[in-house]
This record gives C-alpha cells, structure tokens and sequence, in this order.
C-alpha cells in the first residue's frame, strides 16, 4: 500500500499576508474581489431575465464603454450612483454590509 507523502506549507494564510501589505494595496485587493462578486451576480441575474449587453445598453440609455465598465469585474472605479442605476432599470435590489471580519482562532 502506497502512502501519500503530506507536505506542510510552510506559508502564512491569505488573510495573513494581506495584512501585512500596505493599505492602498489593501484597499485594491478587497475592491477587486468586490466588483467581481457583483459581476458574477450581475451576469447571473440578467441571464435569468434574459437581458442581453445591448439590451442593458438600451435601458440605462448609455454606450457600449459605460456597460463594458460595469460589466468588467477587473474595473474597481464605478460609482456608487452608476450601480444604483443599473440595479433599478433591471429592477434590482442591492445594499452595502459591513462586517467584522469572521475570526478562525476561537477563545475558550
């Protein structure tokens, strides 16, 4: 019987090295992993109503470049008002959290 040889990362968690990078980056980090969140629910959503780029062009009465902006899980500088617009034409709710942080490490 073979036995599978484990190997121990000798590494620091995600969270771990994000905390010790400077706040800008900090701040990229977590708008990024933000902006693809909402791509993704956003793309899910408007697969379900059936709403195309175009179609979601014509609605908000804008070019291609501001939809592609939106729709572009990489570009972190939309508005706040830019979201609130496309979530009501798609008849959309939506809300800002926030959270502590969930700990790993419990205290007995």
């Amino acid at each position: 019987m073979k036995t599978r040889k484990v190997s121990k990362a000798g590494g620091s968690s995600f969270d771990g090295w994000l905390n010790e990078q400077d706040e800008a980056f900090k701040a990229e980090v977590i708008a990024g992993a933000m902006k693809r969140q909402f791509v993704m629910t956003l793309r899910a959503m408007m697969k379900t109503q059936g709403i195309g780029v175009t179609a979601l062009q014509k609605m908000l009465g804008t070019g291609p470049s501001q939809v592609q902006r939106l729709l572009d899980p990489e570009d972190i500088g939309i508005s706040l008002k830019s979201i609130a617009k496309l979530l009501a034409v798609l008849g959309l709710a939506g809300h800002i959290a926030v959270e502590p942080k969930s700990s790993k490490k419990q205290v007995a």
